[in-house]
């Protein structure tokens, strides 16, 4: 197991440079106010003016983003330490005040005309900014008056900021009580959604149950915070004229509502291949299953990986697909940046954090030795090789929509498949490929059906001004039975589910990045199968472009065209071919 080493940042949590710091930038933006209110307006702005706009801007926020990212990794590694909630609590208050204190510029950039801003963001001395300058150009009928724009930057924490932190922090101080071989033991998150994967049937049900109780038990709560989220998030999209709530996100993430619907559209009419794999694993199990069963595994023995040989695994599948992204994965071993340790008041799930072009991304994972473990550790490493090498763009083309941002993940996910595939047994290889199914089903057919959830739970509660417990617990319901048909039995308990997914109470509307990447990554892959290694310097390219251009422009480039619904279809022939008609 691994522990990250935040000393990267600052020496202990106690160093008076942290407050410092989080003080400095907010001069600088401050000043920075005073130097341009009046010249981002002024018809007589010029290139080089707003090209030093620019660069100054990014300093202040290279410094104020170092000095979060800090105190964000520090409050994740144990959200109950009373010093890291401290910090976390500064951090965002000064987040908010910088957000506010520079929400001045866009709405000052627009008041020039249109000629003007063509102009400029055709300017030869401003080609590092073109996409910005497009980006905001598009976004001139989203962006609200000076005024508007402080007021929400202002009013975050104390809203929609405020209640995601209090749906984290509840569901970070979850153990739960189980016996496991007569012994009563208390278990995190992520240790007890692992026990899904557990050979003893009745453990695996005993568990999700136990899991999902806690949940109900703090109904009220539950229900108050995504009620609460949902409007605010809502409000805003309305304010800044969306046409859906969902359009504010695929405004973001750089792709047109028609694209994402197709892709929602096309997934949810694909679920019979769910149904059809679930009946056969039912078979093959001997059980009449319920969702608690669905990861079960199929091999008599479930093997198990230590910290180290997952390491090993990740590493050879990244070192033989290309050299030096290799070599990007193996420094975040080298230089304790993965924190894999499971302990109390941690937070549950995985992420990646790169939140500035310094080529030191930081990655959270609670490992318990899986097959799937496997995968996330090459799934958030994937997330790190990206961030570093689109660390060469500035901060304003650095992070990639989300759209784009898991494709490096799930990319790293089919490699390790890969090489762990030829490793094994005939009777391990079919539960591997069950496995694979399994999670890109997840990546998926999951994801989507979480998407239609969102959207039809923001429409209730658009509709009625609030949605109950038991409304909700209703609409998941319908989604859970149009992914599942009558392959599987659907316990009520699963009904609260929705309530355990972060995505949709920290990000709303994020989820379907993660079906929009797993398909784009399998067109990836099958072009890389054909094109053996000449394929990785295109791929690297990709990655380095960061959030350069468009999703749709960067993909344009290898030969992807996003807006063909065809292209959608081919990921599931993919499955079916290479994964599903190889397990008999």
């Amino acid at each position: 197991m691994s522990r990250w080493d935040l000393t990267f940042f600052y020496s202990s949590p106690e160093d008076s440079q942290i407050k410092e710091d989080f003080e400095e930038s907010l001069r600088q933006i401050k000043k920075l106010y005073q130097q341009y209110y009046d010249k981002l307006s002024n018809p007589s702005l010029t290139p080089h003016e707003l090209k030093n706009f620019f660069q100054e801007f990014e300093k202040v926020l290279k410094m104020h983003n170092f000095t979060y990212q800090y105190c964000h990794l520090l409050y994740d590694s144990n959200t109950q330490d009373e010093t890291a909630q401290k910090l976390y609590a500064m951090a965002k208050d000064y987040d908010s005040k910088i957000e506010m204190e520079s929400s001045f510029w866009k709405p000052r950039l627009l008041k020039q005309n249109e000629k003007k801003l063509n102009e400029l963001m055709y300017a030869e001395e401003l080609k590092d900014y073109t996409h910005v300058l497009q980006k905001l150009i598009k976004s001139k009928s989203h962006i609200l008056s000076e005024d508007a724009e402080k007021v929400l930057a202002a009013m975050y924490n104390s809203s929609r900021g405020g209640f995601e932190e209090l749906y984290g922090r509840l569901t970070s101080s979850y153990t739960f009580k189980l016996e496991i071989d007569g012994e009563l033991k208390e278990l995190t998150d992520p240790q007890v959604r692992s026990l899904r994967r557990k050979p003893d049937v009745n453990l695996r049900r005993q568990a999700m149950k136990e899991f999902f109780k806690k949940y109900d038990e703090d109904s009220l709560l539950f229900e108050k915070i995504y009620n609460s989220i949902v409007k605010n998030y809502d409000t805003e999209a309305s304010l800044r004229n969306y046409k859906e709530p969902i359009s504010m996100r695929n405004f973001n993430n750089e792709v047109e509502d028609e694209i994402v619907e197709t892709v929602i559209k096309v997934t949810t009419d694909r679920t019979p291949m769910v149904h059809q794999y679930y009946r056969w694993k039912g078979k093959r199990l001997g059980i009449e299953q319920t969702l608690a069963d669905i990861y079960a595994p199929l091999a008599k023995v479930q093997k198990e990986y230590t910290f180290e040989e997952a390491q090993k695994i990740v590493l050879d599948s990244y070192y033989e697909f290309d050299e030096e992204i290799g070599e990007i994965a193996e420094s975040f071993f080298k230089e304790k940046r993965i924190d894999s340790e499971i302990r109390k008041g941690k937070r549950g799930g995985a992420y990646t954090s790169y939140a500035l072009p310094n080529r030191k991304p930081f990655i959270l994972l609670n490992f318990t030795g899986t097959l799937a473990d496997v995968s996330t550790l090459a799934h958030e490493l994937g997330h790190g090789i990206h961030g570093t090498l689109a660390s060469e763009q500035n901060i304003w083309n650095y992070h990639p929509p989300l759209t784009m941002a898991e494709v490096a993940s799930v990319f790293g996910e089919m490699l390790v498949i890969d090489k762990i595939l030829p490793t094994l047994s005939e009777e391990e290889r079919t539960a591997y490929l069950a496995s694979n199914v399994e999670g890109m089903f997840s990546t998926m057919f999951r994801q989507n059906m979480i998407a239609r959830f969102e959207i039809s739970s923001h429409n209730l509660i658009e509709q009625n001004g609030s949605a109950s417990w038991k409304e909700l617990a209703e609409l998941y319901k319908k989604e859970l039975e149009i992914m599942f048909g009558d392959s599987v039995i659907i316990p009520q308990e699963y009904y609260y589910e929705w309530a355990s997914i972060p995505h949709i109470h920290r990000t709303p509307f994020y989820v379907y990045a993660y079906n929009f990447a797993n398909l784009l990554v399998l067109a990836l892959y099958q072009q890389y199968k054909v094109e053996g290694k000449s394929f990785a310097p295109k791929y690297k390219e990709l990655l380095r472009s960061g959030a350069k251009d468009s999703p749709k422009e960067l993909l344009k480039k290898i030969g992807i065209d996003i807006s063909n619904k065809d292209f959608w279809e081919k990921g599931f022939e993919f499955i079916e071919r290479e994964f599903i008609s190889k397990l008999d």
